[in-house]
């Protein structure tokens, strides 16, 4: 496919009019062009699109800081507005230097979109190349088969790549003619990076038995990508039936009617719809063969995840540290989880409502005043105690006999993983509430009394949150 203005203008249909495009500028090859022809296309028609760029500036070359000057002074000769990225790479033990680059630069693009912007990106064919080999190596299903796609959300706009059906010669032959000045970045000569290998060892063997290989391949991530939509779709009808009012738990006895694959499947849906971190083959295999169909009172669970993935809005937030998913199955219902920070049991506090009570590390409390239902208020200056459980504790919520309160919790259905974590309410040592379970005998607000219905409010676990 040969390249022109006229053929990138043809790419950018769909962009809303007058909208603001912002190149991803490196000022290597392909957005050198890239930011030139739209540069060209706005002269021609400056009332179509805003123009402005981003440089990301990773500082891992001694030369980052010439070519951050180069990308200026690129901006400033063609009077296109460029915003500079600094970013710092935290190397990692056992995490790929690629990988890490690739998410601050994804996270440094996220904080400079607006609403309705659109982040241009070079990616070409000879890229989607090298992606669509990397994923086939790692086993990658039919999303990952598809390759980089064309356009999705990012951040607050969209990300577009209208170069992807345009191999890098074909660019470097346009930046030649028009005598466009470009540059070389020394780790891309590198073999020690996946992407590098592929491009200067293993893509040049492939040419030369199988010349067109970039258009077949084209092909194939193109009915991959066909593949997953029609995967999405079957989801989208299987998670009608198993999801729940939460949308963070599941009805297993429901997913369990599904085919191992259609509920790897409907997992992988779920997990992304929800904004958790990609859980990988061998964990919704466990999922499938070891969680789901667990005894009912085994109370099995799985973690996976460490660092903050994109999600389904296309955000990616590389300040936030490390996550773990789990999933643990009560009850026949499936619970998706954040894995919470560490808090201690051993905390006591003194509360007078209405006052908000923050928990920390486990929430807060609140008290909404009302009169005849809930816990009877106290007089104007009494506190209110918040201990956790410790074992071993009894009470007799009102109308019913004594118990212990492991057994009351149990009967209440809380899930065995808040059980630890829900506060109980005492008046000097007397237990007298256990928010959302019930009142203690004798405690219980009566007809016109002034009463307190408490609310315990636990950290969101929800995983975009």
């Amino acid at each position: 496919m040969t390249f022109t203005e006229q053929s990138l203008s043809a790419q950018l249909a769909g962009i809303p009019a007058g909208g603001r495009l912002v190149v991803a500028f490196s000022g290597g090859l392909d957005s050198s062009v890239l930011l030139w022809a739209l540069y060209r296309l706005r002269q021609a028609n400056p009332d179509a699109f805003s123009l402005s760029a981003i440089h990301v500036n990773h500082g891992l070359s001694s030369n980052a800081a010439a070519w951050q000057h180069f990308c200026e002074q690129t901006c400033a000769r063609l009077g296109i507005e460029l915003s500079v990225e600094l970013v710092h790479i935290a190397r990692e033990s056992g995490a790929s230097l690629e990988n890490l680059a690739r998410e601050q630069r994804y996270a440094a693009f996220v904080r400079q979109l607006r609403a309705g912007d659109c982040l241009v990106m070079g990616h070409h064919l000879d890229d989607q190349a090298e992606t669509f080999l990397l994923r086939t190596l790692r086993g990658a299903g039919p999303r990952g088969l598809a390759a980089m796609p064309r356009t999705r959300p990012l951040g607050a706009g969209t990300l577009l790549r209208p170069l992807l059906s345009v191999t890098r010669q074909t660019l470097e032959e346009f930046a030649r003619t028009e005598q466009l000045q470009w540059i070389e970045d020394e780790s891309n000569d590198s073999t020690l990076f996946d992407r590098n290998y592929c491009r200067h060892e293993l893509l040049p063997v492939i040419a030369r038995r199988w010349p067109s290989y970039r258009e077949k391949w084209l092909r194939s991530m193109q009915l991959g990508g066909e593949a997953e939509e029609l995967l999405q779709e079957l989801a989208a009808q299987d998670y009608a039936q198993v999801c729940t009012a939460d949308e963070t738990i599941l009805d297993a006895a429901q997913l369990l009617q599904l085919s191992p694959a259609r509920q790897r499947n409907l997992l992988r849906y779920w997990l992304q719809r929800v904004g958790a971190a990609e859980p990988g083959w061998h964990v919704l295999q466990q999922i499938v063969v070891e969680l789901l169909p667990a005894a009912v009172d085994a109370q099995p669970e799985i973690s996976w995840g460490g660092r903050e993935w994109e999600s389904t809005a296309g955000q990616l937030d590389a300040h936030k540290p490390p996550s773990r998913f789990l999933l643990r199955r009560y009850r026949n219902r499936l619970h998706l989880l954040r894995e919470q920070s560490a808090w201690s049991n051993q905390e006591r506090f003194f509360w007078q409502p209405p006052l908000p009570l923050p928990l920390p590390g486990n929430g807060s409390l609140q008290a909404l005043a009302g009169h005849g239902e809930g816990l009877r208020q106290l007089p104007v200056g009494s506190l209110l105690q918040v201990r956790y459980r410790q074992g071993g504790e009894r009470c007799c919520l009102a109308g019913r006999r004594t118990r212990t309160v492991k057994k009351v919790l149990q009967d209440a259905a809380i899930p065995p993983w808040l059980r630890e974590r829900l506060p109980l309410l005492y008046v000097n040592d007397e237990l007298v509430c256990i928010p959302g379970v019930g009142v203690c005998e004798g405690w219980q607000a009566t007809g016109n009394e002034r009463s307190w219905k408490v609310i315990w409010q636990p950290v969101p676990n929800t995983p975009a949150s």
